[in-house]
């Protein structure tokens, strides 16, 4: 672990505690709008707009973060994306309530995710990244993993209603930290033109390929569920998932700062990959899927540990983070649409969900070349 950055170690203590809000979200939002009645393509589709709005409205949250600082943007969002649960809990069908939905989703991920990355990557230390990444990763894990299993049980017993309220207060409750933090700059302030001649592309295509892989996770979220049969069981299998890898986080950040990356990242692509045909073509019991959420876990780990590095060291090596952060939220978007809207046709077509989240299997093999380069060539 690595405690001597004091921004850092303020930034996973925020991280950690908005994660559990944010996994709440990941973990049930869809699930929440199937059990309306709504479709899967539909449910696609809408998260397809929000990624095409984002890119729209994008541009707002970087002029935002250029006017009033890094640190006051990420509070601001905060704040805004804590209002996100009570929206939601509003949507009972396909009415004004689900279009409202959209557009601020949309604005609470424009608002949060561009200032806090732009912010990380700005106050770690490029030389001890590994080990801040592993702490942060670990922490995160952690209250991560009290989401679905929690979840599961109040949805169980109390509502979705009472769900989204508790994650509200804790999403509220994660902006204490950033008070303490101390604001950085994100570089010299430069245009559009300048911005697209000067800033390393490999960011963007790096995020395209999760945007890709991200298919993996919405979708098997929805097969996992119809396996469960029930919320108690399908967060707690989740909330496996997510324990299998805390403690391989922090040991794996380390050996990344001891210029281990292009191995980390083979052993973790590798082992996502057939985790990922294992889940398409054998899962259909409860053991099965405590099997390949461990080999899901053991690749995540390994994944996450050299994609962060890897992503945010180059961010700080450009001119203008800000600009770099925003071209990668960029390809992401891309990323995902691609991927949701070809999930959707794909699904209309008859192909069985468990089939679609093979797609994710394209977004790796992008991920795999750009950080293959990246540590080959040790230019982060």
């Amino acid at each position: 672990m690595d405690f001597t950055n004091k921004s850092i170690n303020l930034l996973n203590l925020h991280s950690a505690i908005q994660r559990f809000s944010s996994n709440i979200f990941d973990t049930f939002g869809a699930i929440y709008l199937l059990s309306l009645g709504i479709s899967f393509p539909i449910v696609a589709l809408i998260w397809t707009s929000i990624c095409i709005l984002g890119i729209i409205l994008r541009p707002l949250s970087l002029m935002l973060s250029e006017k009033i600082g890094l640190k006051r943007s990420l509070i601001l969002g905060v704040f805004i994306s804590s209002g996100l649960f009570l929206v939601l809990s509003k949507v009972n069908g396909v009415n004004s309530w689900l279009y409202f939905y959209i557009l601020y989703l949309t604005l609470c991920d424009i608002a949060y995710w561009l200032p806090y990355n732009s912010f990380y990557a700005v106050a770690g230390d490029i030389n001890s990244r590994g080990k801040q990444i592993g702490t942060k990763l670990g922490f995160v894990t952690l209250l991560r993993m009290v989401a679905p299993l929690s979840g599961g049980i109040i949805i169980t017993h109390f509502g979705f209603f009472y769900l989204y309220v508790i994650a509200m207060v804790v999403m509220l409750l994660s902006v204490i930290p950033l008070f303490f933090v101390q604001d950085v700059s994100p570089g010299k302030l430069i245009s559009f033109k300048e911005a697209i001649r000067s800033i390393d592309s490999r960011g963007m295509i790096l995020q395209i390929g999760d945007g890709i892989f991200n298919i993996h996770s919405f979708v098997w979220t929805i097969v996992l569920f119809s396996l469960a049969g029930n919320y108690v069981t399908f967060g707690g299998l989740i909330a496996f998932e997510i324990f299998c890898t805390t403690v391989l986080f922090i040991l794996l950040g380390y050996f990344i700062d001891k210029g281990n990356g292009k191995m980390i990242t083979n052993i973790g692509l590798l082992i996502l990959g057939l985790a990922i045909l294992f889940r398409v073509f054998f899962v259909n019991t409860i053991p099965e899927v405590i099997f390949s959420d461990i080999l899901i876990a053991i690749g995540m780990t390994f994944y996450l540990s050299s994609f962060e590095v890897g992503f945010y060291n180059i961010a700080k090596k450009t001119p203008n983070t800000l600009w770099f952060m925003f071209f990668g939220d960029l390809g992401w978007d891309l990323g995902a649409i691609i991927s949701l809207a070809l999930s959707a046709y794909l699904f209309v077509l008859g192909v069985p969900l468990r089939f679609i989240i093979g797609l994710s299997l394209f977004g790796l093999f992008i991920i795999y070349y750009i950080l293959k380069n990246f540590y080959t060539l040790k230019k982060i």
